[in-house]
């Protein structure tokens, strides 16, 4: 343990803080219902680093970077799912057995020990705040009447990055919350017409509030055979923000003739 002298007081703060504002950053996307895939990197490379002074290893150093680097400026978030209660007890069952990895390697004066088990404690750490900062699910209501109304009367903004993921199905359109944040559906309408539908669950049930990662059906779902154009309306607005927000899909039929090839461009917000 006591080639650990070979890191500065300088070095060791560094790492730490880079430790710190990882934490801080899974923290903020655990609040958006997301989770850093490629973030993951983040404990490796300060690993890898603290690793590269002590144990002389020059090629650490440089794949320590290169981990930080890519954990920091390109974590490829995802929508994470729904942590359950067994999920939380178990992030801190295995925050515990972490830190006590960190304890017996101190004693046991065992120093790839204490630096596999301070891997573990990020992780673990990374892994509880992202449960426990995970946004509460909001209870499924139907948006009254008069909210309704008004929203279609509002003159929407179309978000430039949009918060739902279209697919289409046989018989419906699914769209799946990628914000991270929870909407309230207000309606949806064909392209081709001018409807004002009610958004419904899987079951059929109506659905007004869509959490992060859910997915809501557009049914029923029927495509105009005769039209070449085809796309879907859907207005909502985001938790918290009074503003009315339009989702809008454009497609063109695949039988559309070849003379009108500029009807098979497809137009998404």
């Amino acid at each position: 343990m006591n080639t650990l002298t070979q890191i500065t007081p300088l070095y060791a703060a560094v790492l730490l803080g880079v430790a710190a504002l990882w934490l801080w950053q899974v923290a903020q996307a655990a609040r958006r219902a997301l989770w850093p895939r490629l973030g993951l990197l983040m404990p490796l490379g300060l690993g890898a680093l603290a690793a590269a002074p002590v144990l002389e290893v020059p090629a650490l150093f440089g794949t320590g970077v290169g981990f930080v680097l890519i954990a920091a400026y390109w974590p490829v978030m995802r929508l994470r799912s729904v942590p359950h209660r067994a999920g939380k007890l178990w992030s801190w069952v295995v925050l515990g057995l972490a830190l006590a990895l960190v304890v017996l390697a101190v004693q046991a004066q065992s120093l790839n020990s204490l630096l596999l088990s301070s891997v573990a404690v990020l992780y673990s750490l990374a892994g509880l705040l992202s449960g426990l900062l995970y946004p509460r699910r909001a209870p499924a209501r139907s948006a009254g009447v008069p909210n309704v109304f008004l929203r279609r009367l509002q003159v929407p903004v179309t978000p430039a990055t949009p918060d739902l993921e279209l697919s289409l199905d046989v018989d419906a359109a699914r769209l799946t919350n990628t914000s991270g944040r929870t909407l309230h559906l207000a309606g949806w309408s064909p392209a081709s017409g001018n409807a004002w539908l009610r958004t419904r669950d899987a079951a059929g049930q109506p659905l007004a509030v869509l959490n992060a990662g859910e997915t809501v059906y557009l049914t029923p779902w029927q495509p105009l055979p005769g039209a070449a154009q085809e796309g879907v309306r859907l207005w909502y607005a985001r938790e918290g923000d009074d503003v009315t927000y339009l989702f809008r899909a454009d497609w063109a039929n695949t039988w559309v003739p070849g003379e009108k090839s500029e009807w098979g461009e497809r137009v998404l917000n």
